[in-house]
């Protein structure tokens, strides 16, 4: 089994957490011309458009895709696919799909929910043709004969604001790439949805929407490493932390999702100032805001009031139950998201009942190298998931 190398989690440190953000395309989904055989041309600049009607797609229907890099293990693509918004309204969502030129049996496909890269569209990791983190991973996965799927999520790369953390959104951005690239490869099979830290909560709500809103997906697994969770909490992190540049992104993507929440209620100028910038480019609000005093941009010592503090408990995986194993993983030394909250995150999963949820903490490791200490036991999860081994929960106190 390969693992992530110290070189490798060096890599993906650039960009996991607090980064910056040659192909053909062709109309999709293809009837009946096989991916290793279908025609291109030039990847034009309005390829992340969405039609002007998305009223007779269905989530998770293959808008559009382009082949970006060939070699002779894989074929990468981006794709524009069909999603729904947190409102319920027919959206396009961007990604990448990697097809391994020899699958495993049974095509076995992780879908992959990226870390921080950010909110303006030129963030969005298939910008870059997949470099980064997520590239970095799927270069590993699909040498071991998966299909692997990436989102962007919604709004990013795509026409509105990203609606960063909102967790409804970013599940179904992740089961809907499923549908995507099955239709890509024109194949079935069952899938595993894994993501870290942004992506980690992701992918536990994604374990909780997957049974009603995409079954066909076939989720058997969901992995969640170093996970946004417990978001009423980590607003108090944040506000008492050199990292509170996070709460505009986190802002900014709440309002994105929500109209309802009026930030001037608790924002200065100052502070509506900078969920703007938060708007309009990748992490540079973080690294503007370290210095500074965060009472000159909040109107009270927090931002959890209604309705945004309804809505943050609507995003917080642990409150609806799924049959969908679970496997959480934190490095103990993790500067941006404590270890706590996935613990917490497991407690209150334990009180709503109905959950089957590993947690490992790992001795020493931070927010991104956590990768490394953990890469073994992430692809032997996989594994066993795709092979019907059952899972060993973490007990409940």
């Amino acid at each position: 089994m390969r693992r992530f190398s110290p070189a490798i989690c060096v890599s993906i440190a650039a960009v996991v957490v607090l980064s910056s953000c040659g192909s053909s395309t062709s109309e999709a989904p293809p009837s009946t011309t096989s991916i290793a055989t279908t025609p291109t041309t030039a990847l034009s600049t309005d390829f992340y458009e969405a039609p002007t009607d998305l009223s007779t797609l269905q989530p998770g229907d293959l808008i559009r895709s382009s082949i970006v890099s060939t070699t002779d293990d894989f074929t990468a693509f981006i794709v524009l696919y069909a999603s729904r918004s947190v409102s319920d309204e027919p959206i396009a969502v961007s990604g990448m799909v990697w097809v391994p030129n020899a699958p495993t049996a049974g095509n076995p496909l992780v879908s992959y929910a990226h870390g921080t890269t950010g909110i303006a569209d030129e963030c969005a990791p298939s910008k870059s043709n997949g470099s980064g983190e997520t590239g970095v991973i799927a270069n590993i996965l699909v040498s071991n004969g998966y299909i692997f799927a990436a989102t962007d999520y919604e709004g990013l790369g795509t026409a509105g604001v990203h609606p960063y953390v909102v967790g409804v959104s970013e599940a179904r951005s992740m089961l809907d790439i499923i549908r995507a690239a099955r239709q890509l490869t024109e194949s079935s099979g069952k899938s595993v949805v894994w993501g870290h830290s942004q992506g980690g909560g992701a992918a536990l709500m994604a374990s909780e929407v997957a049974p009603k809103y995409a079954p066909d997906a076939q989720v058997v697994g969901a992995i969640g490493g170093a996970p946004v969770v417990e978001l009423d909490k980590l607003s108090g992190v944040f506000t008492t932390t050199d990292s509170f540049g996070f709460m505009f992104m986190v802002a900014a993507g709440f309002h994105a999702a929500y109209p309802d929440i009026d930030l001037s209620k608790v924002m200065t100028q100052k502070g509506l100032d900078m969920v703007a910038l938060a708007e309009s480019t990748c992490t540079e609000v973080i690294t503007k805001a370290r210095g500074t005093d965060v009472k000159t941009y909040l109107l009270s010592d927090t931002l959890n009031t209604e309705p945004l503090l309804t809505h943050l408990a609507e995003n917080t995986p642990g409150n609806t139950p799924t049959n969908v194993p679970i496997f959480v993983y934190h490095g103990e030394n993790d500067e941006l998201i404590p270890a706590a909250t996935s613990l917490q995150y497991l407690q209150r999963a334990c009180a709503t009942g109905g959950y089957n949820i590993q947690r490992k903490t790992y001795p020493g490791a931070s927010h991104v190298d956590v990768l490394f200490s953990a890469s073994a036991d992430i692809q032997q999860w996989i594994a066993d998931r795709f092979s019907a081994t059952a899972p060993t929960p973490t007990p409940c106190m």
